[in-house]
């Protein structure tokens, strides 16, 4: 019996709740699944800026994904592919990638003629390539990557974990800040993302996991923003993290904040002491959850 290889296309940013069943229902019909997706997001080519920003960088979708047992794919979106039919996209799959099944979204248009699942039964006969469309995942909420943004922008990262099927994360690297934190009891690891064109919550306190590159997890109180108590009001956006318990050093190696909820908005307090009476509440409060 020939093995038979299915795929699925899409962006697939966040890897959320709706991409999950949608690749649940591609594994029923194959024997090798592989998740079709693009490396930058088509509206950066269609509208010549790179946005809107990603809830998930390549490096960090193509991990999702394995971990759903399906092969990714990561092709470069750019003016050749955005110029390419339907039918003249499924024929490269199938050329390059041996697809023999495609099982699109239940609202999907593809190719740059947008055809729809009104024109599947065209487009199989031309191409070879069956096409199955999947059912919308149930439930009253609609779960969109378009959403899950506007949630995590605006700091709900506890909403938009509920679309996501897990926290929303940010990947990188502690580099060496102005170590005022360790001055008032508080020394917090200053994180650098792994992508200029990930999405960063919206600017306020946090309770989060810190994972380090052990595997070791931590509660951690993150302050993202300009700390205006300390600092320039005006200073670039800076991501800081307390790890409670942590002891040691952290320079220069990976750190992974998995965001639980968010506590309170930046402000400015009066001095130092009003400062360290705030983080040490907010640290009581990320205990607690």
């Amino acid at each position: 019996m020939s093995v038979i290889k299915g795929a699925t296309i899409g962006m697939f940013d966040g890897v959320h709740l709706g991409h999950q069943y949608l690749i649940s229902q591609l594994k029923e019909h194959c024997d090798e699944a592989v998740a079709v997706t693009f490396t930058n997001h088509p509206l950066w080519v269609i509208k010549g800026e790179r946005e809107p920003r990603l809830l998930s960088t390549p490096a960090e979708k193509s991990r999702m994904l394995g971990a759903l047992s399906v092969r990714p794919v990561l092709l470069p979106f750019d003016e050749q592919l955005r110029h390419m039919t339907a039918e003249e996209f499924i024929r490269l799959l199938a050329r390059e990638h041996g697809i023999d099944l495609l099982v699109l979204g239940f609202n999907n248009s593809i190719g740059s003629d947008r055809r729809t699942s009104d024109d599947d039964s065209a487009l199989s006969n031309a191409t070879g390539v069956e096409i199955i469309r999947a059912s919308e995942l149930p439930g009253e909420v609609k779960v969109n990557s378009s959403a899950i943004r506007e949630m995590v922008a605006a700091g709900d990262v506890k909403q938009a974990a509920a679309l996501l099927g897990r926290n929303y994360a940010i990947n990188g690297t502690v580099v060496h800040g102005k170590k005022l934190g360790r001055t008032i009891g508080f020394p917090t690891a200053n994180i650098e993302a792994d992508s200029t064109d990930k999405l960063i919550p919206a600017n306020g306190v946090y309770a989060a996991d810190a994972t380090t590159t052990d595997g070791h997890a931590y509660r951690a109180v993150v302050n993202i923003g300009h700390r205006p108590t300390v600092d320039n009001p005006s200073a670039p956006v800076t991501i800081e993290a307390h790890l409670d318990g942590f002891t040691g050093s952290l320079y220069d190696q990976p750190l992974t904040l998995h965001f639980l909820d968010r506590l309170r908005g930046e402000r400015k307090f009066s001095g130092l002491d009003e400062l360290k009476a705030a983080i040490s509440s907010d640290l009581n409060r990320t205990r607690t959850l």
